[in-house]
């Protein structure tokens, strides 16, 4: 496939109290960090191929500097209140060059290095839609380096991401940017009426069915 899942994002409240439900379902944290410039901190959840990301804002100043304001990232961060997306979409691509199937437009986010950019989808444009876009990252978790990733999910039995599912409100027609991404069968669109949601599909290390991971509901099932 020569665009491949990276991580997926989620608006939670300051502090990610989600991340305690989360850490009670034997679920381990990757890493947190700051965003300094662009007003959100985050906390992550690494699987062997992709990672979850729950992220908040910090900084309502930064979020609404007009570096950051075109991304609609205020808005999404109050999701319930602007009826916006709480999720995002980071996209990996298999070789350097291959282009993404979606227009994009370049997001200077203030804490990368001077003069490099992330290619969002302009279909973001809109709140109401998943935040899509090209991760700066390049490699699987259980690629990593530096140890961020840990020993993942695999002390609970979860491997991988294997299907991602977007259900969007009835009101919301979904981007023709997630139409192409299920083409690709990098997800699955659906309108069923209980969006916005997002389900991930998660492989266990032994042989076993998946389970379902329900956000925001933040519940695993079979």
């Amino acid at each position: 496939m020569a665009v491949e899942l990276d991580h997926v994002f989620m608006f939670v409240s300051p502090g990610a109290p989600e991340a305690v439900a989360l850490s009670r379902m034997g679920m381990r944290q990757a890493y947190s960090r700051r965003h300094p410039g662009q007003g959100t901190a985050n906390v992550c959840f690494a699987f062997d191929n992709a990672y979850l990301e729950l992220l908040w804002a910090e900084d309502p100043d930064e979020l609404a500097s007009p570096a950051v304001a075109p991304t609609g990232l205020a808005e999404r961060a109050d999701w319930r209140a602007y009826r916006a997306s709480p999720f995002g979409i980071a996209v990996r691509t298999s070789e350097t060059g291959i282009p993404l199937p979606f227009a994009t437009w370049d997001y200077a986010a203030p804490f990368l290095p001077e003069g490099e950019t992330i290619a969002v989808a302009k279909a973001s444009e809109d709140p109401k839609q998943p935040f899509l876009f090209r991760s700066p990252g390049d490699e699987r978790p259980d690629q990593w380096r530096d140890f961020r990733a840990g020993a993942r999910q695999r002390p609970i039995g979860l491997a991988e991401i294997i299907g991602l599912r977007l259900d969007f409100p009835p009101s919301v027609e979904p981007a023709p940017a997630f139409d192409a991404l299920a083409r690709q069968r990098l997800l699955t669109v659906a309108s069923s009426g209980v969006g916005p949601r997002m389900t991930l599909t998660l492989s266990r290390t032994k042989d076993a069915p998946p389970k379902r991971l329900i956000l925001p509901d933040m519940s695993l099932v079979e």
